[in-house]
């Protein structure tokens, strides 16, 4: 396509948008690596392209560029010395060293100037490549879609923001396309376009995408609607900066929370067995410094030692002030012990002393190693009176701060927009109670997921809680009540992050008497938040788990704060459960027969508009197939309410011979009527298309209408039609 010659201010205007296109790969790299001295780079990229526009021969151009590469990489690596001779042969023994280690394989061995060198060749191939799709191919579609393709995936995976570098690039490479598309037409037709045509046809494109441009940079960038799916990738890898790189960890506890985030492997291993006569949160720790990427624990004060035996699992006595008791039986060993709210006394069969730490709520036994063992503990199960829940009030904290420091304390580089969600869904509600519920529901109506296999890992620059909050909303356990705990403390209301178990899965033994069989599938974080005067109380934000706390309903409550607490919670209400089902007796009642022996999912509106639907797609389908039968025999019918004449016939004529072409006797291009009449005639072994045939030509060309008996006609009509059909 080089027999087109292009404009040399043309030329020049397309070579310097390829130019600025070029640069954009570079950028990224003196800002991902250790590259310095781009600037030499980019005057590599401009020689190389201002040699092509001025057709410098290679005799000249060749060496010129030798000689630059040569001079960059003593500037760079030689320093002062680079425009010696020492230089020079510093320079050729570090390509003669290379390229021995390239013989041998060792190419970790390649020295930084000789890579250097080989980035220099790829540019100096790239600009004969440009040059190639400007001037000859006359489209440079693949450069520009491997630009916009790079700058993508950079800005995606890496720290570079490319946002404005991909709008260059996308008004660059739709400019070039557009001036290049006239002159690769001119070359396919062989004709030449003149100037003036040509900036005509190109001026509304110029036009255009300058009025896109600008309107582009000027309107602002509006969220994202959709969670950004990188970070699932990045953490399915193991890519996370900060990880562990191992992509999945294995679900159940673990005292290392200083980065959270990534896909975990499910275990159903049996962990404990607790005989309790209801479910229990098994508290085993909190931590109180969140770092933004997870949590630590800064200082850990020690109860004094306790001691307790007893002998008989099974049986004993009831204390008082009346306590509740949990058999727990240990099948795989724990550093520390995991204990239900209302905890006091715990005892053991071997007689250990144990410690709780007040700082951590660490139950721990004096012995240097986990054991498969048997314990007791005896709790009191904590009430909450809903009463004074209401009546506490940000004045009483506001009194606490200096005591409850470490529990409100958030790393300075939190997002400002993670403190102005809480404020905002905190901003209504008068009590602490009200706002900690406030943060505790929030996540079950706002489009958050729970998953454990596409949880994504933060980033050295990301903050972790603010991923999973405006990100991603996709995680397990310790998304949500890191989120709330930060959250909580960004209000300041005193919060701690706690670890432990859920509940478990109820069973009964052979004397059915109820246990708990808790997994590592069952391991749990959850959140406490200090009410004043009341003291710390779990909150549960994570949803698809009900919580533990125990609220005395003892004054009234709104009727919508009862329903929004039941979807939120979905406790099991028997009552209004056998209120559904008495309204369904009635309502069955009420049925016809029919209506009743038809399953429920058939009544839905959608189903019967599927199957209406599928009944009529087959039935037209049917009809479409059986045509050859119904079809003749429905224009028989409509025919008989038409008067007899010449219009009528011929109608009925034209008719015939369509549904003789329809079952397969076609009329041969050229063959005239009568002849084709014999032929039809010939196969049914009478003559009535002949004589059908002879009074459509005589009233066609005879106009001798009234001469015929037009009765006769249409019932020889209506025979062969009939007969035919079969």
């Amino acid at each position: 396509m080089k027999d087109v010659r292009i404009d040399k201010w043309l030329l020049v205007l397309l070579y310097t948008l390829a130019f600025f296109m070029t640069i954009e790969w570079l950028k990224p790299v003196e800002e991902l690596t250790d590259t310095g001295h781009i600037i030499l780079f980019y005057g590599f990229v401009g020689l190389a392209l201002l040699f092509g526009l001025l057709r410098v021969p290679g005799w000249i151009g060749v060496p010129i560029k030798v000689i630059y590469i040569t001079l960059s990489l003593q500037y760079v690596f030689l320093e002062k010395d680079w425009l010696s001779a020492e230089a020079l042969k510093m320079t050729m023994l570090d390509v003669q060293q290379n390229f021995s280690f390239i013989w041998s394989g060792e190419w970790m061995s390649i020295s930084y100037m000789f890579r250097t060198g080989l980035f220099f060749i790829l540019l100096w191939m790239l600009c004969y490549l440009i040059r190639f799709w400007i001037e000859y191919r006359k489209s440079v579609l693949l450069f520009f879609g491997m630009t916009v393709i790079f700058l993508s995936v950079v800005d995606t995976f890496t720290s570079f923001d490319a946002s404005f570098a991909i709008l260059r690039v996308m008004i660059i490479g739709l400019l070039l396309l557009g001036l290049l598309f006239p002159l690769r037409l001119s070359a396919k037709t062989k004709t030449q376009l003149p100037i003036s045509s040509y900036l005509k046809v190109t001026a509304p494109l110029v036009g255009l995408l300058l009025f896109v441009a600008i309107v582009a940079i000027l309107v602002p960038i509006k969220e994202p609607v959709w969670p950004d799916p990188v970070p699932f990738i990045r953490s399915a890898a193991g890519l996370g900066d900060g990880g562990n790189g191992e992509g999945v960890s294995k679900v159940g506890y673990d005292p290392d929370d200083t980065q959270l985030g990534g896909p975990f492997k499910q275990d159903d291993s049996l962990v404990f067995e607790a005989y309790v006569d209801s479910r229990q949160y098994w508290k085993m720790e909190t931590k109180s410094t969140y770092t933004s990427k997870g949590w630590i624990q800064d200082s850990e004060e020690l109860n004094p030692e306790s001691q307790g035996r007893f002998s008989d699992l099974i049986g004993g006595q009831v204390l008082v002030p009346p306590r509740e008791r949990a058999d727990v039986e240990m099948y795989e060993p724990l550093p520390i012990l995991p204990y239900p709210y209302g905890f006091e006394e715990l005892q053991t069969t071997e007689g250990f002393l144990y410690v709780q730490e007040e700082g951590t709520g660490k139950l721990t036994l004096n012995y240097d190693e986990p054991l498969d063992m048997t314990y007791r503990t005896e709790f009191v199960p904590p009430e909450y009176s809903l009463k004074e829940l209401r009546e506490t009030d940000m004045d009483s904290l506001d009194s606490m701060k200096i005591e409850m420091d470490e529990y409100l304390s958030l790393p300075e580089e939190l997002p400002e927009r993670v403190r102005d969600l809480a404020e905002e869904l905190t901003a209504s509600a008068p009590s602490v109670y009200q706002k900690a519920q406030a943060i505790e529901r929030y996540f079950a109506r706002s489009g958050f997921v729970y998953s454990r296999d596409k949880v994504a890992v933060p980033e050295k620059d990301e903050d972790y809680v603010d991923q999973f909050l405006f990100e991603t909303k996709r995680g397990y356990c310790d998304n949500f009540s890191s989120s709330m705990v930060v959250m909580l403390r960004s209000v300041g209301i005193p919060a701690r992050w706690v670890k432990g178990f859920a509940p478990g899965e109820l069973k009964r033994d052979d004397n059915e008497e109820k246990y708990y069989t808790v997994t590592n599938n069952q391991a749990h974080s959850w959140v406490e938040a200090y009410m004043p005067g009341i003291g710390w109380m779990p909150f549960e934000p994570t949803i698809g788990f009900n919580g533990v706390s125990n609220v005395n309903f003892d004054i009234e409550v709104a009727e919508d704060d009862l329903k929004e607490q039941e979807q939120i919670k979905r406790p099991e209400n028997k009552k209004k459960q056998e209120q559904e089902k008495q309204a369904a007796k009635r309502k069955n009642a009420q049925e016809p027969w029919l209506l009743q022996i038809i399953p429920e999912w058939l009544r839905s509106w959608t189903v019967v508009s599927v199957i209406i639907g599928v009944v009529i797609a087959l039935v037209g389908i049917g009809s479409y197939a059986t045509r050859k039968k119904w079809l003749p025999r429905l224009v028989v019918r409509r025919s008989r309410s038409k008067s007899e004449g010449w219009e009528t016939f011929a109608i009925q004529y034209e008719q015939l011979l369509k549904h003789l072409n329809r079952i397969g006797v076609k009329k041969p291009a050229g063959m005239t009527l009568s002849i084709y009449a014999k032929e039809v005639d010939r196969m049914r072994g009478d003559d009535k298309m002949s004589t059908l045939t002879a009074a459509y030509e005589t009233g066609l060309y005879g106009q001798r209408e009234n001469n015929q008996n037009w009765t006769e006609l249409r019932k020889m009509w209506e025979d062969l039609i009939i007969e035919t059909t079969g």
